[in-house]
């Protein structure tokens, strides 16, 4: 069952082993080379630290798991800290093609709350697989408009 970054924003980051509840997501951060979410951001601006995706161990619909509070950290280096900052953001972001021709605005994208795995992206009312990400900046997310969308 997918989960999508729009439902996943306001979500409940919670300490599996104090079942305290440690912050909120803002978003998610995506490895673009990978198509995979990276890490989830929680809280936003200068108090916003980070979890990587491998700490996390449940995205459930009510709340994001983490073992302690310990997979909580602070950005580590100048991309993290724009991701925190919500430079990063894949929702929201235009989209472009790789040969520069705007297709919209990117509105959600679906991913596997298992794995982290993209599975699609939402341009408008264009549903196209998740392989079509080539590239994700503060400027815009490049897409492969040959992708077909899934069926």
């Amino acid at each position: 069952m997918s989960d999508s970054f729009r439902r996943a924003t306001g979500r409940k980051v919670v300490s599996r082993a104090t079942a305290q509840d440690l912050g909120t997501v803002a978003h998610l951060l995506v490895d673009a080379q990978r198509r995979q979410v990276a890490a989830v951001i929680v809280g936003r601006g200068r108090r916003a630290q980070l979890v990587d995706w491998a700490a996390v161990s449940g995205f459930g619909p009510d709340a994001v798991m983490v073992g302690d509070e310990g997979a909580l950290r602070p950005p580590a280096d100048e991309r993290e800290r724009a991701a925190a900052d919500g430079k990063l953001e894949l929702v929201g972001k235009r989209a472009l093609t790789e040969r520069g021709n705007e297709l919209g605005t990117l509105d959600d994208a679906t991913f596997d709350p298992r794995t982290g795995a993209l599975e699609t992206l939402v341009v408008g009312d264009r549903e196209v697989p998740a392989g079509a990400l080539l590239g994700s900046g503060s400027y815009a997310a490049v897409l492969d408009d040959t992708q077909e969308p899934p069926s």
